[in-house]
């Protein structure tokens, strides 16, 4: 008989509540095991994507319970999905997800997945996975910019629509997200004496299993990879690298551990997410996370040992940890 799982809150006077779990399933286990002769493999590109933002199929799992449409916002291509059957609510939300994949892969069938259920669990929520470009073809140096237009378009776009809006993504889409509102608001910090107005802003983001600094030096992540059933030290350096391009790790642009961290409590921007004990990019997630921490940034992270990176992806197939999860993300997108 499976054992109960433990769940423990932080009990401290914090801005962050931080859900930590230790439980396992067999099943998650079984898994971890089958994946890790794998490692050298998992999430691999296989070939460079082109310049540009891709035009992409939607999945299956994605159109199964979701309506979905197709737009181009600044030359990238974004897909908006609207539950077939959607939840009653007076709320105009809007979640753009940004998948993971090392900046060099386009959204899996899993990342479809992961929004359709966003999509259908959150009342009055439209999904808008962004097609963004990728390295090493767009590198940080080109991407960033021409996202941070793109960031530009769609929140003047939701404040015309009246839209909360929620920046969301995983890995290194996580990384874009936190990377991306961090300058924005760093920008709009310095010219608030300029404007007339203050320029909008999401009042949340989502950063699951986020890549928080690309130097790759944290003592920690070595000692994680011999529980990493999917991440190896030299894939995780060699993705950042395709990613910065000519700029230094360092920079608060591709390494938001470096941004100004307060400006988020200034503007009022909760910040929630997961990291899991058994992925090599945890230690520096934890970190930012104590970093929000300190500054009084609001937000609900849930921390899960022994769980592998992005486990919530994995929900489509059974894992009960996966399931669990993203009906813990669900709870906390409801009370944006």
């Amino acid at each position: 008989m499976a054992t109960r799982p433990t769940v423990e809150a932080s009990t401290k006077d914090s801005t962050i509540r931080v859900t930590t779990r230790h439980d396992r399933s067999m099943l998650m286990f079984l898994l971890q095991c089958l994946l890790r002769p794998f490692h050298n493999h998992i999430g691999r590109s296989g070939h460079s994507r082109p310049k540009g933002s891709m035009e992409i199929k939607p999945s299956p799992i994605g159109t199964k319970r979701c309506n979905v449409t197709h737009r181009v916002v600044c030359d990238i291509h974004v897909y908006d999905m609207i539950a077939k059957e959607p939840s009653e609510s007076t709320t105009k939300k809007r979640i753009y997800y940004f998948g993971g994949g090392g900046w060099q892969t386009p959204p899996s069938s899993q990342h479809w997945g992961m929004c359709s259920r966003m999509a259908q669990d959150v009342p009055g929520t439209t999904v808008s996975l962004v097609s963004y470009p990728l390295a090493p073809h767009n590198p940080a140096p080109d991407a960033f910019p021409w996202l941070m237009r793109f960031y530009r378009e769609i929140m003047a776009s939701a404040e015309e629509l009246g839209e909360k809006i929620i920046l969301a993504g995983d890995s290194s889409g996580g990384n874009i997200v936190l990377s991306l509102i961090l300058e924005a608001l760093r920008e709009d910090d310095q010219n608030v004496d300029v404007e007339a107005k203050s320029a909008p802003h999401p009042v949340a983001i989502f950063a699951t299993c986020p890549s928080t600094d690309l130097t790759r030096n944290n003592p920690d992540i070595k000692k994680t990879q011999k529980n990493d059933p999917m991440l190896t030290v030299k894939f995780v350096k060699s993705t950042a690298k395709a990613w910065c391009g000519d700029w230094d790790p360092t920079d608060r642009r591709v390494s938001p551990v470096n941004a100004d961290i307060s400006l988020l409590t200034k503007y009022g921007v909760h910040v929630h997410g997961i990291t899991a004990g058994y992925d090599l990019l945890s230690p520096d997630g934890v970190l930012f996370r104590k970093q929000l921490e300190e500054n009084g940034v609001t937000g609900q992270w849930l921390h899960w040992e022994k769980q592998m990176h992005c486990f919530v992806l994995t929900y489509p197939y059974g894992l009960r940890e996966a399931k669990e999860a993203v009906d813990w993300v669900a709870d906390v997108l409801k009370e944006e």
